[in-house]
């Protein structure tokens, strides 16, 4: 009996191994062949750090039991960290940061709501305090929506551009508030959502750096869904919506590549670094979590899936001094800090 079962466990151990080996190498071909549109691999980005844990899990076993497959999720995992990096940063330590360093503070804040999980009666002020309590120079925030007396409290920031601007209503989701003057400032019009990208571009002493705040289309995703709703609705709706950011991406990128200006871009974009949509994004540039970020640096507060939704993109030649995530707990979302310097004119 003893032997039987052991023999079903090496089974199990085996088709485990092999499953979630060969996952995390088509994974990360998939990232690597950008011709190519499969929607399990879009979707499987989303879960992937669980993915790479169940990998190193299983090869490890095999590895134990004196099994040569182990040598496929050692594969598998070598290709993984070189080619789409580490969910987990150690910190590398902060950069030498100085008075003349431009910070920046991004923020999903859900229209001041808060969060059902931790919900206070003075959140709004909680919120105002702690913009204050960070001195960032530039504030990059999502879902926001503004009042006389949020407006009046937020005198540190004398420039700022909201959209959309309307005086009879209190919810422009998306804004950009800055301590530099805004020389000018649009937005890219997302077709058929209430998503958005928006830029400005401010006056740094002499030069002009180009900000985008971006929201890119929300998954709308909850564990929950998966017990309340059918997988193949809910597959297909959660396709739909990341074929919708791709093309969001697209514009940015089109946008951005034709920026006359040094730019950034901060915001939520509703997937993680694993994705294409983040991938096409990024392209060359610096993400401030991978190059001075510690931890896992999650910014969507899930219980069982740690997500990090949320970026600062520099372009290559911007020296990043500083990341920080807050574990603050005013949203669904955590706040992100970076800091960093424009490269020499």
């Amino acid at each position: 009996m003893r032997a039987k079962l052991a023999l079903l466990a090496g089974a199990i151990v085996k088709v485990c191994t092999l499953a979630s080996s060969i996952l995390l190498l088509m994974a990360c071909l998939y990232r690597m062949i950008r011709s190519i549109e499969i929607m399990f691999f879009d979707l499987l980005a989303l879960v992937l750090p669980y993915l790479v844990v169940t990998t190193f899990f299983f090869g490890f076993i095999a590895a134990l039991g004196r099994k040569r497959i182990f040598i496929l999720p050692l594969v598998s995992l070598l290709l993984w960290f070189t080619t789409l990096g580490p969910f987990y940063v150690l910190s590398s330590g902060k950069g030498k940061v100085v008075e003349d360093d431009i910070t920046v503070l991004s923020y999903n804040i859900r229209g001041f709501k808060g969060d059902y999980r931790n919900p206070y009666p003075d959140l709004t002020t909680r919120i105002l305090d702690f913009f204050s309590e960070q001195e960032a120079e530039i504030l990059c925030l999502q879902e926001f929506a503004w009042s006389k007396r949020i407006m009046k409290e937020m005198k540190d920031y004398p420039y700022e551009y909201r959209y959309p601007t309307n005086r009879y209503h209190s919810y422009s989701p998306l804004a950009i508030f800055s301590k530099y003057p805004i020389l000018s400032s649009g937005s890219l019009e997302f077709a058929n959502t209430a998503n958005n990208a928006i830029y400005a571009d401010l006056l740094v002493k002499k030069d002009t750096l180009r900000v985008y705040n971006v929201h890119l289309q929300s998954l709308q995703f909850r564990p929950g869904s998966l017990k309340r709703e059918n997988p193949v609705r809910l597959f297909n709706r959660l396709g739909k919506t990341i074929n919708k950011q791709k093309a969001q991406v697209e514009m940015i990128y089109e946008h951005s590549r034709n920026s006359p200006y040094p730019y950034i871009i901060c915001g939520d974009l509703n997937n993680t670094q694993y994705s294409v949509v983040y991938s096409r994004l990024k392209r060359n540039m610096k993400d401030s979590y991978l190059e001075r970020g510690d931890g896992l640096g999650i910014t969507l507060r899930l219980r069982l899936l740690p997500f990090r939704i949320d970026y600062v993109l520099t372009a290559p030649d911007f020296e990043i001094t500083e990341h920080e995530n807050f574990d603050v707990r005013y949203s669904d979302h955590y706040p992100i800090k970076a800091s960093f310097r424009l490269p020499p004119q």
